[in-house]
């Protein structure tokens, strides 16, 4: 009897020693935060490598490519700018260039377009007030203030037309109509336009677009040039 009771604990008390043994190893292999300390020093380490090391070499490349494609669009305006510039005749460059400094000369005086506003308000029986100089200030331009005076439809007609009349680029403000009856008077300010010479630096990346696109203005300056040959 004896020996069977110390069989039956045997196998008793092997099963704790097992269990104990167990134990004890999973106490030993529990993670403890000294064994972290290595493996996330070194994330952090991987971090500051990426975020110095990394970032600004990604942030170079990145530099890099919009600078290529700004010279890609640039060569691309410039080929843009030499075909529009090979389409148009080097004479009628010279000849429009001309033209052009006709009509907006270097130097320009007010007397030179009064001049012929009053050979137009004379042929409408206008008669003309007194002539002074504005205050306003415009860039390459003189300004004057003019006053004539007659029929309510001459002088209409004689603001209607100034702007076509004139062989010069003028530009009319301030327009009053005062008076009645058989007898109105007009009251403006007009700025005639002058370019002078200027020396510069071509910038050649500007937008561009070819002068000649604009026929309607290069066709009115032809006829105030042919208004000038008449005179002169």
């Amino acid at each position: 009897m004896a020996t069977s009771k110390k069989q039956e604990q045997n196998p008793n008390h092997r099963a704790s020693r097992d269990l104990g043994k167990l134990g004890e190893k999973a106490k030993k292999s529990k993670l403890t935060f000294s064994d972290l300390i290595i493996p996330i020093g070194a994330g952090v380490i991987l971090l500051l490598l990426s975020f110095f090391l990394f970032l600004p070499m990604i942030r170079t490349a990145r530099e890099s490519q919009d600078e290529l494609k700004k010279v890609r669009a640039d060569i691309e305006h410039l080929e843009h700018v030499k075909t529009s510039l090979d389409e148009i005749d080097d004479t009628q460059v010279v000849n429009d260039l001309v033209m052009v400094k006709r009509v907006i000369p270097k130097v320009l005086q007010v007397a030179d377009f009064v001049y012929y506003i009053d050979n137009l308000a004379g042929s409408k029986d206008l008669t003309a007030g007194d002539l002074s100089v504005s205050d306003r200030l415009a860039s390459n331009g003189v300004t004057s203030t003019l006053s004539y005076s007659g029929s309510y439809d001459d002088v209409l007609d004689l603001v209607d037309e100034i702007h076509d009349y004139s062989p010069y680029l003028v530009i009319l403000r301030d327009i009053e109509l005062s008076g009645g009856s058989s007898n109105w008077t007009v009251d403006f300010e007009i700025t005639g336009y002058y370019m002078p010479d200027q020396e510069g630096r071509i910038d050649f990346y500007q937008p561009f677009t070819k002068y000649t696109n604009f026929s309607d203005i290069m066709d009115e300056f032809s006829i105030k040039v042919q208004k000038l040959d008449e005179i002169e």
